[in-house]
């Protein structure tokens, strides 16, 4: 965990100043060396499907960080925009090339999946790299979420939840509990994540959820969390923590909106399915 003088964005700026000028070295080693090779090698036969061409071998302006500041970032592949994030390459490897392999070994949907530590395996990524990779990722991600969900907008339906959250959690394969923490207009307060936990469920005492609500004073919250099997429906365990939430939320003076469970796809309301006060 950071400590609270720890400034995480200066350490990955100093990280990544060190990987630019270590990189920068191997380039040279790695450009002499293949032009001693080339005197010496023969012509490669010609094929059918190229390799695609590598960084070094374009022309300066047909880079992927030149043409995204003289084109935008709508014009670049997948491959380039990661390229940008990765800035350097390895040893007989670009940023391009990497970024390509990774696509083809993740995909974005599996980048959005992975953590920073599943990410630092991947040959050609260091802490460094892993964690500017992971950042974007998310950031992708919430704003998404930000985007489709304005502040100020009242939570009147578990679509809406849904709407908000699919693209933070639906493909995620690990469970998460949020808590929205709302007004007295069900608008948002605040948001907070309270568990992340192993694919096989996750168990989150009473007292942390009404936590956060407690805290920011909201008379009313929202608890919504994913199930990364692909089905809504809610659990035996869903369904009792449910029923103990609302209970202790009684007694606190706080409104029990409802608890949306999330996939990819579709949703399920514990409010439509009648399990909150006196249905549950």
């Amino acid at each position: 965990m950071l400590g609270p003088d720890r400034d995480f964005e200066a350490e990955l700026r100093r990280q990544w100043d060190e990987e630019d000028v270590q990189q920068d070295q191997r380039t040279e080693r790695t450009e002499l060396s293949s032009l001693q090779l080339s005197e010496a090698a023969p012509a490669p036969l010609s094929t059918d499907s190229p390799e695609p061409l590598r960084i070094v071998d374009m022309d300066p302006q047909d880079r992927p960080r030149e043409r995204l500041l003289r084109m935008g970032a709508d014009a670049l592949s997948n491959a380039e925009l990661l390229a940008v994030l990765l800035n350097t390459g390895q040893p007989r490897e670009d940023a391009l090339q990497t970024a390509r392999r990774l696509l083809r070994d993740r995909g974005l949907v599996g980048l959005l999946r992975s953590d920073v530590h599943e990410l630092m395996r991947f040959p050609g990524l260091g802490e460094a790299k892993a964690a500017r990779v992971k950042a974007a990722i998310q950031l992708a991600a919430r704003g998404m979420a930000d985007d489709e969900w304005p502040a100020r907008e009242p939570f009147r339906s578990a679509k809406q939840v849904f709407d908000r959250f699919r693209a933070l959690l639906g493909d995620l394969v690990q469970e998460e509990v949020w808590v929205l923490v709302l007004d007295q207009q069900h608008c948002l307060i605040r948001e907070e994540r309270l568990y992340k936990g192993m694919v096989h469920g996750a168990s989150v005492r009473v007292a942390e959820m009404l936590r956060p609500v407690i805290v920011h004073q909201g008379p009313s919250m929202i608890v919504v969390h994913n199930h990364p099997s692909g089905s809504s429906q809610p659990s035996a365990p869903d369904r009792t923590m449910t029923s103990d939430l609302w209970s202790a939320a009684q007694t606190m003076g706080i409104s029990l909106i409802d608890h949306v469970i999330v996939t990819r796809s579709d949703f399920s309301s514990m409010a439509q399915l009648g399990l909150l006060g006196e249905g549950r």
